[in-house]
């Protein structure tokens, strides 16, 4: 950040508009085209509400708070998942858990969309599609 001194009173101005106030679109902008985001835009172009695409983001990136995650966050409580009696990590809880394989069982015969098999997977079908 550069920083100018001016006999002026204090103000801030905001780099990304024109009239230098802020705006979550030009924040949002900014963070799609030169932001840790970038490899995930596809995901900001979905038509689907803010929180579902924060959600998807999330998946993406592997941070969900599955257990193994709060685990290594020194969270203490058992690390099954709470469907069946396996480790609950991302891969289970969204693929391999009993009750996400009849998920996109249904997902498959409803929509006649082929179930992903891990979070690589599920992303290049949206891309895809």
């Amino acid at each position: 950040i550069q920083v100018q001194l001016f006999d002026q009173p204090n103000s801030t101005q905001w780099k990304l508009t024109k009239n230098g106030i802020f705006t979550m679109k030009s924040f949002y902008m900014d963070l799609i085209n030169f932001g840790p985001l970038s490899r995930s835009l596809h995901i900001w172009k979905v038509k689907v509400r803010l929180r579902i695409k924060i959600f998807m983001w999330f998946v993406h990136k592997q941070v969900i708070l599955t257990k193994d995650n709060l685990i290594k966050r020194r969270w203490v409580g058992s690390s099954w998942c709470c469907f069946c009696d396996h480790d609950e990590t991302i891969q289970h809880l969204f693929f391999e858990c009993p009750l996400a394989k009849i998920l996109w069982r249904t997902i498959h015969i409803a929509f006649n969309i082929n179930p992903p098999v891990d979070i690589a997977s599920l992303f290049r079908t949206w891309l895809a599609g």
